[in-house]
């Protein structure tokens, strides 16, 4: 499992807030607590302050490759794991209790943060590197989009997951596509096997190489079959526009890929053929 996203743990947002806080009591004239908390906390010597940088780089600097988008954050990763981490958890429990201390603790951590998202991704990249690889990925991914100040492409964001999902151990593999499978299950319960069959081939088939389409043309044929021999025992009307559907329903091509409407095509397709069958029985 991910590890759980809180402001009190995102060192990058305590950090935040205590600027803001700086700026709130220098403006109303209040005793600036907030300098001598800094300070404290985010001396030269505190791991605090090394962890911060990190987040820092990872939420402020810019560039225009994702090549060397990437080669900052892995750099950034590597840093973060040699980071003492038992100093860390310490120093941060004492900056928050000195927070909670000085502070109402729900008024502090109750502002808005810009970026909120890219706090948190930052957060998991850097505490759950022995989490869910697909949690990693998407953490990884949105902020390897805000560094280059661009979205991904689908296509090379699927070929990024599959990129780290290959890098995964035998074991790993197996867990991820084991919780993949049940998450899968779990939100298309609703459906026919048949139906949940082509969702699974086209889901996980992360390349569209050849396998999948051949997958898709074998169930078109497959379908065809089925309705030609459901239409033996319908009505003349009903027949009629069954051999008109039949007669739409089209293999793919050996220079075409697999596209969503294919997929969506298919499986109302199936959606047919299901219903005749139940009418029939």
């Amino acid at each position: 499992m991910k590890p759980k996203h809180s402001k009190y743990k995102n060192t990058g947002i305590l950090f935040e807030l205590l600027t803001r806080q700086i700026t709130s009591e220098t403006i109303s004239n209040s005793p600036p607590k907030s300098v001598g908390i800094l300070r404290k906390f985010f001396g030269k010597k505190t791991t605090l302050l090394k962890e911060y940088q990190i987040y820092h780089a990872l939420l402020n600097k810019k560039f225009d490759k994702d090549a060397s988008a990437n080669v900052l954050i892995e750099t950034l990763i590597n840093a973060h794991s040699k980071l003492n981490k038992s100093n860390l958890r310490r120093e941060r429990y004492n900056l928050v209790r000195e927070i909670k201390e000085n502070y109402n603790l729900e008024e502090f951590f109750k502002a808005k943060i810009p970026n909120y998202k890219i706090y948190a991704s930052v957060f998991h990249l850097l505490e759950g590197q022995d989490s869910n690889p697909l949690s990693l990925v998407n953490s990884k991914v949105s902020i390897l989009e805000h560094i280059t100040n661009k979205s991904l492409p689908n296509k090379p964001k699927k070929e990024m997951v599959m990129e780290e999902y290959e890098k995964f151990d035998k074991e790993t593999r197996a867990l991820t596509y084991k919780m993949l499978m049940e998450k899968f299950n779990d939100k298309y319960s609703g459906l026919a096997n048949n139906q949940k069959m082509l969702l699974k081939e086209y889901v996980f088939n992360v390349s569209n190489n050849p396998k999948l389409k051949a997958f898709i043309n074998e169930e078109i044929k497959n379908v065809k079959l089925q309705l030609v021999e459901l239409s033996k025992n319908t009505d003349q009307v009903t027949k009629i526009k069954l051999n008109e559907i039949t007669g739409l329903i089209k293999p793919l091509c050996k220079k075409s890929s697999v596209h969503d409407d294919n997929v969506i095509n298919l499986l109302n397709y199936y959606e047919l053929v299901n219903e005749l069958k139940t009418v029939q029985q």
